[in-house]
């Protein structure tokens, strides 16, 4: 699929799920069709005068037999549980676009202060740019060990995330929900920086990199992926358990080293989405700084967002749906 609207539309059994990246949709089961009626074209009936016809008449398609005994329903509104994940996020851009800042009244989405912010961490010489090509090259030797984790990553996150403590979509749909948000704001944003900086992939500059994926069709920074994984990474530590929320205990003496005490299982996961895009030679470790500094400013905006917010917002139920 490449994103129209419609154009992933699902069957009750058929459980899709989306390349945050690109869009495509995945499908995890496929169930059978529900055929019912006759083709028009095979079917041949006798008119009054005993001369054999097509049933066909009028570009019409036939009704089935079954369609007079049949009765009307009468829904008031399309059901909540039966939209998709993909569809439904799309209906909150709209509201994470309109909060604005209480003294200015301008949007906080594309605010002077974030996008300073943003600029503060892009390199502007070329020797700051070198140091971080030499990084990039040094990384080149762990492709073969990275390769299918970041291939996985590239085509689905959710995918990728669920598998801490153990989910689905039919498990935690609402948490689902939530993520696919959090990957759709994460994509708005990040793509509307990229046309901002414009800055070029770190194959343009080194051919030795040689990436070993298909390079994306846009800039560099801020890095989508990491925007994405480090904004779906604190939506969920709002909701998911403790053992994957709640960063690591201070390390004691003799034991071995721990990850920074901020950072939570679901953050350094984000974290190593983002460091595996640097290993494939499409981004640079700044783009990845300023994809979790971005997410980090969007994040604060999404949770203001009535869908996501209060008593009957997905935070809330989104949580339920996990043990204490």
């Amino acid at each position: 699929m490449s994103g129209g609207i419609g154009s992933a539309d699902m069957d009750m059994d058929m459980d899709m799920d989306m390349d945050m990246g690109t869009g495509n949709a995945i499908v995890v089961n496929s169930g059978p069709a529900h055929p019912i009626g006759v083709s028009p074209a095979l079917h041949k009936v006798r008119d009054v005068n005993n001369i054999m016809e097509d049933w066909f008449h009028g570009n019409k398609w036939p009704p089935a037999d079954v369609v007079k005994f049949w009765r009307n329903a009468s829904p008031t509104q399309f059901p909540r549980a039966y939209w998709s994940s993909y569809h439904y996020s799309f209906t909150v851009l709209a509201e994470f676009v309109s909060q604005v800042d209480s003294s200015t009244g301008k949007p906080l989405w594309n605010s002077a202060a974030l996008l300073a912010m943003l600029d503060a961490l892009l390199p502007k010489i070329r020797v700051d740019i070198d140091k971080e090509l030499a990084q990039l090259v040094e990384l080149i030797e762990y492709r073969g060990g990275v390769m299918s984790e970041a291939l996985s990553q590239r085509e689905n996150l959710w995918a990728y995330f669920s598998g801490i403590l153990m989910s689905d979509s039919w498990s935690a749909p609402y948490t689902r929900d939530l993520v696919e948000i959090a990957g759709r704001v994460g994509q708005f944003q990040s793509l509307y920086f990229k046309r901002h900086f414009n800055r070029p992939r770190p194959s343009q500059y080194s051919p030795a990199l040689l990436p070993s994926i298909h390079v994306p069709g846009h800039a560099a920074f801020p890095s989508g992926h990491a925007t994405e994984a480090y904004l779906i990474a604190l939506c969920l530590e709002q909701v998911m358990p403790a053992a994957a929320s709640t960063p690591p205990p201070p390390a004691s003496v003799g034991s071995p080293p721990v990850p920074p005490p901020d950072s939570s299982p679901l953050k350094q996961m984000a974290q190593r989405i983002a460091r595996n895009r640097e290993v494939l030679g499409v981004h640079f470790p700044s783009d990845s700084l300023a994809g979790k500094t971005l997410a980090d400013e969007s994040f604060k905006i999404l949770m203001n967002c009535p869908t996501i917010k209060g008593p009957n917002g997905l935070i809330a139920l989104a949580k339920a749906e996990w043990w204490p």
